[in-house]
């Protein structure tokens, strides 16, 4: 779960390169992005203009489409990434999400317009005019975007965030195919993506965002998990490894930041295995950053994270992060030598790493530090809006 109090005003840029020695904590061959090949014909022309007659180079009129009428961890991606592109001089206009939140938070050059709905997108969609690249990022987004192409023009790229099919229902999904084939490129978050989705996408961009000054001020003793509280989140086994360490003995607190329907049974379960008293369930964090920069571990249960930018951004804290080994988390958190990863639904296995952190203020400062320095090298905001921009002029792209 992500969220930010403030609308975007610039670049952040860290006060220095990281820790003394953190380098050295991470793998050098771990987490690279994939190298690049020669692009496919479709990615560009021998002339090397776009489609909308635009220059490699040259500024795009670019078009992010969400297709929700939410603010989530997908939605905060787009606000980051369009004020990246704007930053770099393109035309930016974004379709869907929380109306409120999203022009709030939204760089004041980027243009918003309406789009939870099939129809209410491709309303936008149609009445904003040509564009050079059409993005989308969900399924309802997609459909959005091909039923508008005769109206924008330009080039459609999709990114896969999540692993299930393109669609929901039968007419959808036999639509689906339709869809792949329009597109100029197909993005996927992570290999663990890239590899699930039938076909496999042809691009991979692991998430990027954007680094953060070193924590100075003193952590409370608290373990965070920050997500929405669903099933497919699995908080459940983040209570047990909680109860399982120990901690909430030894005067440690187990912090639980979302909302969702699972929040009462939740409750209960702390509860029932006696951490009731040492556990708070805090809702919907309109300021995360704050709970990054005081916490001491970062807890993250869920089996299926596709590319969670909540652990960049615990990360880009130097938050040490104990994570399933599953998903995408391995290419992200298991990029850092020695990272803290157990196995899907192992509590017991969990809990240790967490009091085993608990334990020991060296070890979890030096993995902490490692995790920043792996951040600002590997899954930096600038970086992957590059490497997107790339994608777009077709310049970069890698076999799956």
């Amino acid at each position: 779960m992500t969220n930010a109090s403030t609308r975007y005003t610039g670049t952040t840029t860290p006060t220095s390169g990281g820790p003394s020695g953190a380098v050295t904590a991470v793998d050098p061959t771990a987490g690279r992005r994939p190298r690049s090949r020669p692009c496919p014909p479709r990615y560009g022309s021998p002339t090397g203009r776009l489609g909308g007659g635009t220059t490699r180079g040259a500024p795009l009129r670019i078009t992010h489409v969400v297709g929700t009428g939410s603010f989530a961890g997908l939605e905060r991606y787009v606000v980051e990434v369009s004020a990246e592109l704007v930053d770099r001089g393109h035309d930016l206009a974004v379709v869907g999400g929380e109306p409120e939140e999203m022009q709030r938070l939204l760089h004041p050059a980027v243009r918003w317009a309406p789009g939870a709905s099939f129809t209410e997108a491709l309303r936008s969609l149609a009445g904003g005019g040509r564009r050079d690249v059409v993005h989308s990022h969900i399924s309802k987004a997609d459909f959005a975007a091909l039923a508008a192409a005769p109206l924008t023009g330009g080039r459609r790229f999709a990114t896969r965030h999540l692993t299930a099919p393109r669609g929901h229902g039968r007419a959808a999904q036999a639509l689906a195919p339709v869809v792949r084939r329009g597109l100029t490129a197909e993005i996927a978050v992570s290999e663990f993506v890239a590899r699930t989705v039938r076909p496999p996408s042809d691009t991979v961009l692991l998430n990027g965002v954007r680094p953060q000054d070193e924590v100075t001020a003193p952590r409370r003793r608290e373990v965070l998990m920050a997500h929405r509280l669903a099933p497919e989140k699995d908080t459940p086994t983040g209570l047990r490894a909680f109860a399982t360490s120990g901690l909430g003995d030894r005067g440690w607190q187990l912090v639980v930041a979302g909302r969702g329907d699972d929040r009462a049974a939740l409750e209960r379960q702390a509860a029932d295995l006696g951490i009731g008293g040492s556990t708070r369930f805090v809702g919907w964090l309109t300021e995360p950053a704050a709970a990054f920069r005081s916490s001491s571990v970062f807890l993250a249960p869920a089996p299926d994270e596709p590319c969670s930018l909540s652990i960049l951004e615990a990360m880009s804290h130097g938050l040490p992060v104990v994570a399933a080994a599953s998903g995408g988390n391995p290419e992200t958190v298991g990029s850092v030598v020695g990272s803290r990863l157990f196995p899907v639904g192992d509590d017991a296995a969990a809990g240790e790493h967490l009091r085993q952190l608990a334990e020991d203020d060296a070890a979890r400062e030096a993995y902490g530090d490692a995790l920043r320095t792996a951040q600002r090298v590997r899954f930096a905001l600038r970086g992957h809006v590059a490497d997107l921009v790339g994608v777009y002029e077709g310049r970069t792209a890698r076999s799956t």
